[in-house]
């Protein structure tokens, strides 16, 4: 069962945000170049506002959905609207935008905190919520937060076969097309050899924190996981998937935090369970 989105989970992702700043400046000038490039932000202040304005974005629609306010379902350009936010704080000093970010994030804390069981359960609320609050900081995050690693996991990744067979027949051949494997499966399987050679690592690291990987070919390495469950009908993959997928979830509830802090493991965790999936979703 999938587990369902709630007050406290977005509650937690505001309590990240707001160390997120810190966060990002205690790593070394080196580390914060390559994160911002890998983000593709030229500032941690264009960041911060991108993610700022899609919070007000958010509250003002939640605020008017709980309050049965009309509000025409705006269709969104969003490239459009990330320039349009990055041209709004263009000349707000860093101090300013920090204060205006902090204020808004203590607002939507405050939201959050008010809603009752009825209005979570509105489509509406708990998709923008999901989208700005827990999407962004996987999107955008700095490590990997083992209560948004194992949200990922548990809903994200598990619903990834329910979601794909919602699709059209169409809409499936598109989504396939653009991460370039031919069936669902063989994209599965991918994914399996991915979560299969990350759980080596972290045990061996638990055994030697001085472990390191060996770099690995993506190409051959993608190739040789197709290839290897290419035997298997549709439904042993999807076992393979399932008993993978419930392997990472119970190491990651079961690390000791030297473990699961560790570096290397912070690394696999946050571009395998985080960013991966957004390379991938539906």
């Amino acid at each position: 069962m999938i587990p369902e989105l709630t007050p406290a989970l977005f509650l937690r992702s505001l309590d990240e945000w707001g160390w997120y700043p810190d966060k990002f400046h205690r790593l070394p000038p080196d580390e914060q170049a390559e994160f911002l490039k890998r983000q593709g932000y030229a500032s941690l202040h264009d960041l911060l506002a991108h993610v700022e304005v899609w919070w007000e974005e958010a509250e003002g629609i939640i605020r008017d959905t709980i309050a049965k306010r009309e509000r025409p379902r705006r269709k969104y350009d969003f490239d459009e609207f990330n320039a349009a936010s990055l041209a709004r704080f263009k000349d707000t000093s860093k101090a300013e935008l920090l204060k205006q970010y902090e204020t808004e994030r203590k607002q939507m804390m405050a939201l959050v905190s008010s809603l009752t069981d009825e209005q979570m359960k509105n489509r509406r609320v708990h998709g923008w919520l999901d989208a700005v609050l827990l999407g962004h900081l996987k999107e955008h995050s700095l490590g990997a937060p083992r209560f948004l690693v194992l949200d990922a996991l548990e809903r994200e990744w598990a619903g990834a076969l329910e979601r794909f067979n919602a699709l059209t027949a169409e809409e499936q051949k598109a989504y396939l097309e653009k991460q370039g494997f031919p069936r669902f499966r063989d994209l599965a399987a991918h994914i399996i050899a991915g979560w299969e050679y990350g759980i080596e690592i972290i045990n061996a690291i638990s055994k030697d924190p001085a472990y390191r990987p060996a770099d690995i070919d993506d190409d051959s390495f993608n190739a040789k996981a197709v290839e290897l469950y290419s035997e298997l009908d549709e439904v042993e993959v999807w076992k393979k998937y399932e008993s993978a997928r419930q392997s990472l979830i119970e190491l990651v509830i079961n690390l000791p935090d030297e473990i699961y802090n560790h570096k290397e493991v912070q690394s696999w965790l946050r571009s395998d369970e985080l960013e991966h999936y957004y390379a991938h979703a539906l």
